[in-house]
């Protein structure tokens, strides 16, 4: 047993620290090292780890691994690691890089020890969302009452402890940018051991989780945001590395970037990034938050390039900035959102950079900040926190502290003039006020900075509401409310800020995917982003982990999820002309079935219609999933309607209801219509081998005015066959 802990390392390792500094060459370095592994190795008493419990869950294996049988010979790297923290994905990189380097057939392995900060992060699924997210191959296992952190007396995340063969330790690193360290201890004790013939070649099960997963039109959406038409939206599709423009009713007009990540500018089909997250979007140019890049990009839509404006590529450690913004280091921006300086609008980024956890800003053309001097166009500089990870609220920006901050939304009228966070680490949302920089709390967390642990799931008021780990905030400036993404409860909640009062909007806790009748009977999990609309009719979710977006119709308390609409294509130009040889191939109706007459519906040019089809089969009746069941639409004598739409569909499951979207072109060249939604199913009797074709078609007459109608509307296509 390893009584003593990491502490039983330090007085010979603090030792080797010392003598490294002074060594010039890196011979010198590695013989160090050499004769610090002889000294270790030559100990009476191994400082061991205990073994990894049995019952143990472990990820990316094909089973539980034993230190003492499957690991003895190995060079074990384990890394302390809880998904929620930045130090820990910092980290992430070099661990990527010594892997490439050694394989288990060099004698090299390397162990995630999930040791979790949240509760939310002790389930083993939401472990597995973040071992995808975050690539990683390597065995995981779920230590989830931190048992061997406990044994080893482990104090922080994260923290490397490197074993030898026997499971003897060796070496420990603490936090984040001991990359070349790493390198050299490893390489060494590899090179040492196998001199001595204790090094097995013999590969470990592995079996990625990854690699079981069918594909999806998203993968862990991170943010999501709309423009001021209401008409875009614009999603950071994180896990495949790109950023998607859409039309409301989920049809792809560009996709930017993707499916592998990168570091490219350029035009959109030879971009790339690396799992973005934060965008914003101004007319034609989005800028977005290349977080794992560290680098700021803006997208051109009428150009279709890429560039970058901000970051060098490597993650920064400058916490001042003030260079011009391509010049400047920048670490892990998790979020942006326009703002305005003294002197005009929209002439500021605002830049939540989790990596340093402060605020940032990026100089969209020449002005000042508040209790700033003037700053010229495309320089980059923090703006509040001081650097350090704690929920210090002050007066002073550059004196408040933050903890990983994650989200940013703008309320830019008065009496409000701030600028929200959402501050993950710290569970709490904050105010920064662009009068003075004030940074102030509003709701979460306590009033000790220093605790980074008072999360929970409690409606109230200030300092009474406990978050876990928000990701997302977005200002409803027509309600005057805040929406938060409480994404570890999985929930959004509504705040308001006046009287600083946190209530659940949606979302029932339970981490799952279900679209219920009404918000508080439907679930999320994780969900990163969200958005409303300048009209404040829809609220846009980034649902991360169920790789959706949902859509709450905060008038009618309805929500849906966003199908997306062929996002393979690539770009799709804004008139799309129809394709005659897909339509002849649509199903066609037997004689006999029923045309089922709908209500007029007015309606207005650009609007959204959701058809929300609902069948019931016979009773002892199922489907056959083998034949071609789909739905269609057509509009035999205004063809017009259907320009650049989603014409068909599979329905694969009549037990839940087949969401379609509809969106009436911007310029209607009628003012009467006529759509009708078709249904081809084909069914069995439980019974009985015999199959029927059946049919039903749906007739909705539309009245197009001329003014808004309202930007959704809902109709229920409802039939028993």
């Amino acid at each position: 047993m390893a009584a003593e802990g990491l502490a039983g390392l330090l007085p010979a390792q603090t030792q080797l620290e010392y003598a490294l500094l002074d060594a010039d060459t890196s011979q010198e370095k590695e013989n160090l090292v050499y004769q610090y592994l002889k000294k270790m190795d030559s100990r009476e008493r191994d400082l061991t780890v205990p073994e990894l419990g049995g019952d143990l869950q472990w990820l990316n294996t094909e089973g539980p691994i034993s230190l003492r049988k499957d690991l003895c010979g190995k060079v074990v790297v384990l890394d302390f690691f809880t998904y929620c923290c930045i130090n820990c994905l910092h980290l992430l990189p070099d661990l990527h890089a010594l892997e490439h380097q050694f394989s288990d057939k060099d004698g090299l392995i390397i162990v995630g020890v999930h040791s979790a900060k949240f509760p939310n992060e002790k389930v083993l699924d939401n472990i597995k969302s973040a071992i995808l997210r975050y690539n990683i191959v390597h065995p995981v296992v779920n230590d989830a009452d931190a048992t061997l952190w406990h044994e080893l007396e482990v104090s922080c995340w994260p923290t490397l402890v490197i074993l030898g063969p026997r499971g003897n330790m060796l070496f420990s690193l603490v936090g984040e940018g001991h990359r070349e360290k790493l390198f050299l201890f490893t390489s060494i004790t590899l090179k040492f051991y196998k001199e001595k013939g204790q090094i097995k070649d013999n590969k470990i099960g592995i079996k990625l989780y990854r690699d079981s997963l069918p594909p999806s039109p998203l993968l862990f959406p991170g943010k999501v945001t709309v423009d001021h038409s209401g008409d875009r939206l614009v999603i950071a599709d994180t896990g495949h590395h790109r950023i998607l423009v859409a039309r409301k009713n989920g049809q792809i007009l560009h996709t930017i970037g993707g499916p592998n990540g990168g570091r490219r500018d350029g035009r959109f089909s030879e971009a790339a990034f690396n799992s973005p997250q934060g965008i914003a979007i101004k007319n034609d140019v989005i800028y977005v938050a290349d977080t794992e890049n560290h680098l700021i990009r803006k997208i051109d839509l009428v150009l279709e390039m890429v560039t970058t404006v901000a970051g060098i590529g490597i993650q920064g450690v400058d916490k001042e900035g003030g260079a011009k913004g391509e010049e400047q280091p920048i670490s892990s921006p998790w979020d942006v959102v326009f703002g305005n300086s003294r002197t005009q609008e929209d002439d500021v980024l605002w830049i939540a950079m989790a990596g340093t956890h402060q605020i940032w800003a990026l100089m969209l053309e020449d002005g000042k900040l508040p209790k700033g001097s003037d700053l010229k166009k495309g320089v980059c500089l923090r703006f509040a926190g001081s650097g350090n990870e704690e929920n210090r609220n002050n007066a002073y920006p550059h004196k408040a502290g933050f903890a990983q901050p994650s989200g940013l939304s703008l309320a830019s009228e008065e009496p409000w003039n701030c600028l929200f966070v959402a501050d993950s680490e710290s569970s709490t949302v904050r105010t920064i006020s662009l009068k003075d920089g004030a940074v102030k709390h509003l709701v979460g967390g306590e009033r000790d900075p220093l605790n980074l642990f008072a999360f929970g799931d409690v409606d109230g008021a200030g300092i009474n509401a406990k978050l876990q780990h928000p990701l997302g905030v977005t200002w409803d400036k027509k309600r005057k409310l805040l929406y938060v993404a409480d994404s570890y409860n999985h929930k959004i909640k509504v705040v308001d800020p006046k009287m600083k009062n946190c209530a659940t909007l949606a979302g029932t806790g339970e981490a799952s995917n279900v679209i219920g009748s009404s918000f508080t009977q439907s679930t999320f999990n994780e969900p990163g982003g969200l958005c409303v609309e300048e009209n404040g009719r829809l609220m846009y979710v980034a649902d991360t982990n169920n790789h959706q977006i949902k859509v709450l119709d905060l008038e009618t308390k309805i929500l849906s999820m966003l199908p997306i609409l062929n996002p393979e294509a690539g770009d799709v130009p804004d008139n799309l002309p129809m394709q005659r040889e897909k339509m002849t191939s649509l199903p066609k109706l037997p004689k006999s079935a029923p045309n089922v007459q709908l209500p007029s519906l007015t309606v207005a040019p650009g609007q959204t219609i959701h058809f929300l089809l609902k069948l019931t089969l016979p009773p002892e009746s199922k489907l056959n999933e083998e034949a071609p069941n789909s739905w269609f639409i057509t509009a035999e004598d205004n063809t017009w309607l259907l320009q650049g739409q989603h014409l068909s569909g599979e329905i694969k499951d009549v037990s839940c209801q087949t969401f379609i979207p509809f969106q009436l072109p911007g310029s209607c060249l009628s003012a009467e219509a006529i759509l009708a939604i078709k249904v081809c199913l084909y069914y069995c009797s439980k019974g009985s081998s015999a199959c029927v074709m059946k049919g039903i078609s749906f007739n909705q007459p539309l009245q197009i005015a001329s003014t808004n109608q309202g930007s959704l509307t809902q109709v229920e296509l409802i039939h028993t066959f």
